[in-house]
């Protein structure tokens, strides 16, 4: 496997592992919120409130991990752009490496 192989394949693991943990870590905020909206929304004083609050909170993480995804995937994408760009060059570079340019001329 070459070198170039592994980042490939780097950037693959580093971009499911952003993807996965933040869906993963998305469930746990919710629910670890979801237990103490549920107790504030059986108090009868402040149940509406909590619950407007509960979803507009809800909303937000998902709003706030979906933007981490968004951008975990441009990135991903930048970077299989830039290892192709690399990729053509080395295919097209010359075999031979270029003679050293001379100084231009003094004026």
């Amino acid at each position: 496997m070459t070198a170039k192989q592994r980042l490939r394949g780097l950037r693959a693991l580093v971009q499911d592992v952003v993807e996965h943990g933040s869906k993963a870590v998305e469930e746990v905020h919710k629910a670890t919120a979801a237990r103490t909206f549920f107790v504030l929304e059986a108090i009868p004083p402040i149940a509406k409130p909590a619950k407007v609050i509960h979803v507009v909170h809800d909303a937000s993480l998902t709003g706030i991990y979906g933007v981490i995804r968004a951008v975990n995937r441009v990135v991903g994408k930048g970077l299989e752009v830039a290892l192709d760009v690399a990729d053509a060059r080395e295919a097209n570079a010359p075999e031979e490496p270029l003679p050293p340019r001379e100084p231009p001329p003094k004026p």
